[in-house]
């Protein structure tokens, strides 16, 4: 089976995606695990807002983070599994020392390694950066 990730919209921004933390999310990663054969849950992740680890302070962590936790911790009841059967994936390169600190079990570092995206209008596929060198 394929392992798969839930999304869930801890910080509610409407540009995010994801299922909404409680019933929504419990249905959907139940329906993945009775239902789908060829995927398996893996756990839940979520795309936090930066601000709010911008604007921890020492020793505070993250809500988005702690809502996860939560939301992983109800779900893996309610489907009796122990809670290290859901892995956490949360935080990425501006915030991964707080989401390691929070239980996070992987974490999302490519601008670290790799440099930052380009913005959207800016982004080109391959064959058509070709097409212009030609």
């Amino acid at each position: 089976p394929l392992n798969v990730f839930v999304q869930i919209n801890t910080s509610g921004e409407p540009e995010k995606s994801g299922a909404e933390p409680g019933d929504a999310a419990l249905e959907l990663c139940k329906y993945i695990r009775d239902s789908c054969p060829h995927l398996h849950l893996k756990g839940i992740m979520t795309i936090g807002a930066i601000a709010r680890s911008q604007g921890a302070k020492e020793g505070e962590e993250n809500e988005d983070f702690v809502t996860l936790r939560r939301v992983r911790d109800e779900i893996a009841a309610a489907l009796g599994m122990e809670q290290g059967e859901l892995e956490l994936s949360m935080g990425m390169s501006q915030d991964y020392e707080g989401a390691i600190r929070c239980g996070s079990d992987e974490v999302r570092v490519g601008s670290t390694v790799f440099g930052e995206r380009p913005s959207k209008q800016d982004a080109k596929i391959k064959g058509d950066v070709e097409e212009e060198k030609g």
